[in-house]
């Protein structure tokens, strides 16, 4: 249910939200905060997703290293190469958008839940 809320207020002001104001922020930062807070809203019910459907605090702490890898190294250099070849616009070039989808959409967690239920598959066929 996050995650649908999360895609239909993609275009809603987080930073309004959270201060009360935006007209004082460059539209940088503007674009920076509503990317950020909307990654770490998507991961963040991925990681609820993932113990409600594998119980594994494994699971769970696996995922926090990703989110915490995507957070801080692929987010900044997402946000550096759109700020500077396209701006804050919202539409991305064809080879930024994959990139955008990849950042905004929770796709690697998507892609983790996938293979932690590949291992226990593996796992139950074994014993």
């Amino acid at each position: 249910m996050v995650l649908v809320a999360v895609y239909l207020f993609q275009r809603f002001s987080y930073i309004h939200f959270i201060f009360g104001v935006e007209s004082d922020f460059h539209p940088y930062t503007i674009f920076i905060i509503n990317k950020f807070v909307r990654l770490v809203l998507n991961d963040t019910a991925c990681l609820v997703i993932i113990y409600a459907l594998f119980y594994e605090k494994e699971y769970v702490r696996v995922g926090s290293y990703v989110q915490l890898l995507e957070m801080f190294f692929v987010l900044p250099v997402y946000l550096v190469v759109k700020l500077s070849l396209e701006g804050d616009t919202e539409i991305s070039s064809p080879l930024l958008s994959q990139f955008h989808r990849l950042i905004v959409n929770p796709t690697l967690m998507v892609l983790l839940m996938i293979g932690f239920y590949y291992q226990n598959k593996k796992s139950a066929q074994r014993s």
